[in-house]
């Protein structure tokens, strides 16, 4: 079976395994796990920032972001198509009263300036953090570039607003960009990565930022339940992934690209190749239902997913997925498509 369905579902190799197999672990909620020491000095090297804390999943750093920045003002403004309004069951409402503003994603995943600038001149509420997504999920993994996140965070500024960056993909956008993490987080005031998604590793994200946030971030996993004990077990994954998987990022970028490719002379298929920059693919199917195309090609061997709606097809390459799969996907893409056509 071939799971283009998320880099979500990618397994850990056996160098990962055994790393896990040997971690050295202690009681993280004390601080005495030096594995989570290790990565959390890692990972705010690598973005750039004063300190990382480590926690099970994305929506979680997401959460704590968005608690720890909305103490006192109970706003914060997403993006139409973002994560955070989508797919993490509005955990920042529920259980920080936090009004969720959402405003319009363009197509590459920015948000939309003339909503901003009005926003601004409206004033109908005092956000305390504008909140950004690189890579962009749901608008195709589109990637947000240095120059771009400079100019939102002067929005945000205006605004007296900080900015948290959803960076579950970010060394996809980095890669892309052909830049450094560092060149997509300066602007920023916190940012989540996660490890479990193109890295590689079996679970966690990681939240960066000034000490002071961090150091609040702290209480608030805990109040959230997040606080884990020998956790090194796992952080070991994480910290092998970012030592060893984030330059191979690159071959997903060009898988995704051959099967956009492949995909683009059907004219059952409507994709633009040009906005395919990294890992994921969105396409629309025009005169196939997309009910029977997604069980067609799961009975072929082939799993792909449909988040949006019922036509509009997402595949997502990732690090388990090697130029044989690349091949066979095609192969079982073009066989479906030609058959329900007919």
């Amino acid at each position: 079976m071939i799971d283009l369905r998320s880099d979500t579902v990618s397994k850990p190799n056996d160098s990962m395994r055994k790393v896990i197999q040997l971690a050295e672990v202690g009681d993280d909620v004390i601080g005495d796990d030096p594995t989570v020491q290790r990565l959390e000095q890692l990972s705010a090297q690598t973005a750039g920032k004063d300190a990382a804390l480590y926690v099970p999943s994305g929506t979680m750093g997401n959460l704590i972001a968005l608690l720890v920045h909305c103490q006192t003002r109970k706003a914060a403004i997403v993006g139409s198509e973002s994560h955070i309004l989508w797919h993490e069951g509005l955990g920042a409402t529920a259980l920080g009263g936090i009004h969720l503003i959402s405003i319009e994603n363009e197509s590459d995943g920015k948000l939309s300036d003339a909503d901003l600038d009005k926003f601004a001149q409206d004033k109908v509420a005092d956000p305390a953090v504008v909140c950004i997504e690189n890579t962009h999920n749901r608008c195709g993994g589109r990637v947000l570039d240095e120059k771009y996140l400079s100019e939102i965070a002067n929005h945000a500024h205006r605004l007296n607003a900080k900015v948290h960056m959803d960076g579950a993909r970010i060394f996809n956008a980095a890669l892309a960009l052909n830049c450094e993490i560092t060149d997509l987080t300066r602007n920023v005031d916190s940012v989540s990565f996660c490890f479990s998604k193109g890295l590689g590793a079996p679970i966690g994200s990681v939240l960066c930022g000034d000490n002071e946030f961090i150091k609040q971030a702290r209480i608030v996993r805990r109040n959230l339940g997040g606080g884990m004990r020998q956790v090194g077990m796992i952080a070991s994954a994480a910290e092998y992934a970012l030592q060893n998987n984030v330059k191979r990022l690159i071959d997903d970028h060009s898988n995704a690209k051959i099967i956009a490719d492949a995909l683009s002379k059907f004219p059952q298929i409507e994709i633009n190749v040009n906005e395919v920059e990294t890992n994921i693919i969105y396409f629309n199917l025009n005169n196939i239902d997309g009910d029977i195309f997604e069980k067609t090609l799961a009975e072929k061997g082939l799993y792909v997913s449909r988040p949006k709606s019922k036509q509009e097809v997402r595949i997502v390459t990732h690090i388990d997925i090697n130029e044989k799969d690349i091949k066979q996907a095609i192969e079982i893409l073009e066989s479906v498509i030609t058959s329900l056509s007919s």
